[in-house]
């Protein structure tokens, strides 16, 4: 064959096979690489939920959403034409932490995917970069939904706020949900708890971008997928009594919380100081939680359920429920107090210096005499008095839907044994023990369950903040004699005229309380009340009152108290 028919053959062979390979390429594969292509032009976006609206118990929204602008950059997309002094310029985001921003994400795996470079951002300046958007490439906005708070009162503890997602590794909420970089999650409180009701899941968008990179807004042939808001939720609190209670204690520490005893429900939850959720947009800023995480008045700490206090007076109680229940004295066993009783080498003085002189168990109680009970706590034993306090819920959580709650400190012998030696502690220990000092510690919920349970004589329900949440039933067996006696002496205490809880009263309804005044050795004593309202034969609402270096119960705490009871009688009907 001569020379140059091969060389014809050997040509005519290689068409063949690229003629064939750009068959394969452009006509059979025609579909598969189109999409390869269209995905260099075409970039999917994530469009934020809605977080779920949060309403009070009346229907009330006390947590919102609102839109606010954030500006994104994809890294891929951004060239040589990107005016870095512009967006500088108009972010406040230095030139040099934009480079380098972009430059990382350039080399990361998720280069396609858009990385915040200014949240917050205002309608003018949003504006301005829409119209250089030629000197932009890459730069893309999105609404992004915050929270905010349209009512007056805070509701700070209870609620919660959001933090960014920063890093995957870091711990968030394992509630089945992929999470982004700059997603936003439920830090604290009911954000927290309920995240998975409260989160929405993330719609998509698809946006024409062309060579340069420049965004030509959403690409019609693709749809995207439309966000699922959250789930709204309602909570047990009413936003108005909340809001008199946090201007009560405007300027003071210490917590309020209100609850109604047949069903658990929280009506009001105060921790002060708080700060506020209204400071600032969207996610709380590290500068800002830094700023309040080292605040020495620890407005972050949620008193109500994780401040621990001595209960002072409030305690009586117990000693006088295993009492009466054992049938360890009656009603004519007296004890003459003269204002000091006398252990050894050591004196133990009642609050009144003087002496109440002859009382019983229940002038005791609404007198608040410690020298009775510095006697009764002999007639009693160590381990029933610490059942006896246990049975009323002290030294476990309660298993209220906040997080961080604490258990507090009922001592039994093992304990004291550990702490002080066997043979370090003594009568002396139990003296204060049942007037609510020395090493008994308890939170202000602990403090209103026990007056839900005096309320309800035994029958009531574990506190909760989510409205339809199951509640637990809290029963404590005691004999109905018992409970005759807690409810008068409680309400001696209101309103006998020598009770120590008069500033509570309220004129033509039920009223049911013991103040405590806790030593402190940092200060001032706490102040406490604690007590409940009834109105038509149904306790309508309990409350604990603890107001840190406020003296003496019957003065703060009970004036509080009675503007809360007032309140009650006039709006609360079961």
């Amino acid at each position: 064959m001569p020379k140059f028919k091969k060389v014809q053959l050997v040509l005519a062979g290689i068409f063949t096979i690229l003629f064939f390979r750009f068959y394969h390429l452009q006509i059979y594969q025609h579909s598969k690489y189109e999409e390869k292509a269209g995905n260099n032009s075409v970039r999917k976006i994530s469009i934020h939920a809605p977080r779920g609206i949060i309403y009070d118990r009346n229907g009330i929204p006390i947590v919102d959403n609102r839109q606010i602008y954030d500006l994104a950059v994809i890294p891929f997309d951004v060239t040589d034409q990107f005016d870095y002094a512009m967006v500088s310029q108009r972010t406040e985001v230095s030139t040099d932490e934009l480079r380098d921003k972009i430059a990382k994400g350039k080399e990361s795996f998720h280069r396609f995917r858009p990385i915040p470079i200014k949240r917050h951002i205002n309608f003018e300046t949003r504006s301005h970069l829409e119209e250089n958007k030629l000197s932009l490439p890459g730069t893309i906005f999105s609404e992004f939904p915050a929270r905010t708070y349209p009512r007056n009162a805070k509701l700070t503890h209870v609620l919660g706020y959001l933090r960014v997602v920063t890093d995957l590794s870091t711990s968030i909420p394992n509630q089945g949900w992929e999470y982004k970089l700059g997603d936003v999650f439920g830090f604290s409180g009911i954000e927290r708890v309920y995240e998975s009701n409260l989160r929405g899941r993330d719609g998509t968008e698809y946006r024409l971008v062309d060579i340069y990179g420049i965004d030509h807004g959403v690409y019609q042939d693709t749809p995207g997928q439309k966000p699922t808001p959250g789930e709204s939720i309602t909570l047990t609190i009413d936003i108005q009594l909340q809001s008199l209670i946090e201007e009560l204690f405007e300027g003071k520490k210490g917590s309020a919380i209100c609850m109604i005893p047949t069903n658990g429900d929280v009506l009001a939850f105060v921790s002060a100081p708080d700060y506020d959720l209204n400071s600032f947009a969207g996610p709380v800023p590290i500068d800002l939680w830094e700023e309040w995480n080292t605040n020495p008045e620890k407005p972050l700490i949620n008193r109500g359920i994780q401040g621990l206090y001595p209960p002072g007076s409030t305690f009586k109680l117990i000693g006088a429920a295993l009492a009466k229940e054992k049938g360890i004295v009656g009603d004519d066993w007296t004890i003459n107090c003269n204002g000091v009783y006398h252990l050894g080498d050591r004196d133990f003085h009642c609050w009144n210096t003087n002496g109440h002189g002859i009382v019983n168990m229940d002038r005791a109680i609404h007198q608040s005499c410690n020298i009775y009970f510095y006697h009764l706590i002999q007639k009693l034993t160590f381990n029933n008095w610490k059942e006896m306090a246990e049975s009323f819920g002290f030294g476990t959580s309660t298993g209220i839907d906040l997080l961080g709650e604490k258990a507090g400190l009922v001592p039994g012998k093992v304990y004291m044994n550990t702490k002080y030696g066997k043979f370090g502690w003594a009568i002396g220990n139990l003296l204060t023990f049942i007037i609510g000092q020395g090493d008994v510690l308890v939170t202000p919920l602990q403090v209103v369950q026990l007056m839900n349970i005096i309320a309800t004589k035994g029958a009531t329900k574990s506190p909760h903040i989510l409205l339809d949440r199951p509640s637990e039933n809290i029963t404590v067996s005691l004999k109905t004699s018992t409970w005759n006696f807690l409810q008068q002496a409680t309400w001696n205490v209101v309103n006998h005229e020598d009770g120590t809880g008069k500033a509570a009263k309220v004129s033509g309804c039920e009223v049911h309380g013991k103040t405590g005044t806790a030593q402190n050795p940092h200060g001032e004593d706490h102040s406490w009340f604690a007590g409940y309202i009834v109105k038509g034969n149904t306790p309508i609402l309990s409350l604990a009152v603890l107001v840190e270096h406020g003296g003496k119960g019957s003065v703060e705490a009970a004036s509080i108290s009675h503007k809360i009871f007032k309140y009650a009688q006039e709006n609360i009907t079961l």
